[in-house]
């Protein structure tokens, strides 16, 4: 969130409409489920479950590489670290398909670095051919966002109790 003091807030009403739908159960939207995790990340209380906007934002993190050159991508530039704590946060919310994406190229990058022992020698090459070696960079997944918008919605149909409106 920026701290643009013209940047438009979370209003307390969006928050109770929001609220309503996940508490009511039948009609959620992923914009109920997203008001409350963009009013978690504005104020001082968590509205939505920590697993919701842990990956919420871990899709943020991967949004810029993903749209530039995928999941191979990102795992390259970010480390075996980071797309593990990646997948975790998917995982946490069903969004399965892409969190074991992210631990097979993460398990992938460990092997070929153990492999190669100067990757700075040609970075270029490198990364050429660890995709190579992971099939990249199309995988024939729906992208995070797409199975995220999905297991969201179903995250809070089944787990409603863990949003907080106190």
């Amino acid at each position: 969130m920026s701290d643009n003091e013209n940047d438009e807030k979370v209003s307390d009403e969006s928050i109770r409409e929001a609220f309503a739908a996940i508490k009511g159960g039948e009609e959620i939207a992923l914009r109920d489920v997203l008001t409350l995790v963009a009013a978690s990340f504005e104020r001082d209380r968590k509205y939505a479950p920590e697993a919701v906007t842990d990956a919420v934002a871990a899709k943020w993190e991967c949004d810029r590489d993903f749209a530039n050159g995928g999941a191979d991508q990102f795992v390259w530039n970010h480390g075996v670290e980071t797309a593990r704590a990646i997948a975790a946060a998917f995982r946490k919310v069903g969004a399965i398909e892409n969190a074991d994406l992210m631990d097979r190229l993460a398990r992938e990058l460990e092997a070929y670095q153990s492999e190669v022992k100067d990757l700075a020698d040609d970075p270029v090459r490198r990364f050429l051919e660890y995709r190579k070696r992971v099939g990249g960079p199309y995988f024939g997944l729906p992208e995070p966002g797409d199975e995220l918008a999905e297991v969201l919605v179903e995250y809070a149909f089944a787990h409603a109790d863990e949003f907080s409106d106190q």
